[in-house]
């Protein structure tokens, strides 16, 4: 002890022996009084900290507090994993994020919730939040397929929603559809020998636009379906139209059906799929199941086949949820992905194995 505690207990000592006699009384009085400030001040520092702790929980606008509390009850009633979460627990450490921030609470919510396609969309940030990210995801640098004499070659590429304007969104998917129809009617012929249709790039978004823009190579009758809560809501084609459930939806984005006949609709197809295709553009692929003459070439697709379910929330920012898996139109589920029939990775060995296909 440094000589100047010494002298403080010292003094502090005197004078509880000024009105403490009793020297020894004195030191026991001392003693106690001590003991208990030091009670005291660990009390106060207790309590310091938990009112700074609950302060930045309180930090959270009152429009975030109800958007937490509603998307947990969101994830509780429509997350695909609602059967294997202990919703106690979840709620409980989601609200303990919550004391740091709202997004340490989204974040929190989509790691408990153990999926890899659920997301957060920050309205005032204009960006999403993820969970659990797949590190086996990595973009695949891809060759442009070189076009052969006498094939035909469609690349339905990502259509990603509009955000702000559901009216930018239709406008959007108009030109999207009709310049994929076009450059179909621009290269069908009766001499072709074949149709490649090239999913490598096509990372999701929207389905609809890619299934309108494809409708001249769909069968009629279903598609494929979303299976959700043990209910199947189907995806099909009746009338060169294609169909979410009753929804028309080539109505809702270009107002008349798809009337266009290919000229030879018996040909072989090729459909092209990598570790690039992913949500939206394996529910494509999984729609292209429905026609025989089907074939997929190239490697596994990205495994994001399931359905996401967008929920608005009390401060207008978006979660977006898995609720469902995606099946083919014979009902078969893809947990996983989808796996092409021939498998290659090469580019030039890819040509050869869809033009020996098509001879």
């Amino acid at each position: 002890m440094c000589p100047a505690d010494t002298d403080a207990k010292a003094s502090k000592l005197a004078l509880f022996t000024i009105f403490t006699p009793n020297l020894s009384l004195a030191g026991k009085l001392y003693k106690t009084v001590t003991c208990n400030m030091k009670k005291i001040l660990f009390s106060l520092i207790v309590i310091f900290i938990f009112q700074k702790s609950l302060s930045q929980s309180n930090n959270l606008s009152r429009n975030d507090k109800k958007a937490i509390k509603q998307m947990i009850k969101k994830f509780e009633n429509f997350s695909i994993n609602k059967d294997s979460i202990k919703w106690d627990l979840f709620e409980n450490k989601v609200w303990q994020s919550a004391k740091t921030s709202k997004d340490s609470a989204v974040i929190t919510a989509l790691i408990l919730n153990g999926d890899k396609h659920s997301s957060y969309y920050d309205q005032a940030s204009k960006s999403y939040l993820y969970g659990k990210l797949d590190e086996e995801y990595k973009y695949e640098k891809v060759t442009p397929f070189q076009k052969q004499e006498n094939i035909g070659y469609v690349k339905i590429e990502t259509f990603i929603n509009n955000r702000n304007s559901l009216e930018k969104t239709l406008e959007n998917g108009v030109k999207y559809i009709n310049g994929n129809i076009e450059k179909i009617k621009e290269q069908d012929s009766r001499k072709l020998k074949g149709w490649i249709i090239d999913l490598r790039e096509n990372q999701g978004g929207n389905m609809w636009p890619m299934l309108i823009s494809l409708t001249p190579f769909l069968e009629d009758g279903i598609l494929g379906y979303f299976y959700v809560g043990k209910k199947l809501d189907e995806w099909s084609k009746k009338e060169n139209q294609i169909f979410d459930g009753s929804v028309n939806k080539t109505n809702k984005f270009i107002g008349d059906p798809v009337n266009y006949k290919l000229k030879n609709d018996n040909l072989k197809i090729a459909v092209l799929i990598n570790g690039n295709t992913a949500s939206s553009g394996e529910a494509t692929a999984i729609a292209l199941m429905n026609n025989p003459n089907i074939k997929f070439f190239g490697s596994k697709s990205a495994g994001y086949t399931t359905s996401n379910k967008s929920i608005s929330l009390k401060n207008n920012d978006l979660l977006i949820l898995t609720s469902g898996v995606m099946t083919d139109y014979k009902k078969k589920k893809y947990w996983n992905g989808i796996n092409p029939r021939i498998i290659i990775s090469n580019n030039s060995d890819l040509v050869k194995e869809i033009t020996d296909w098509f001879e």
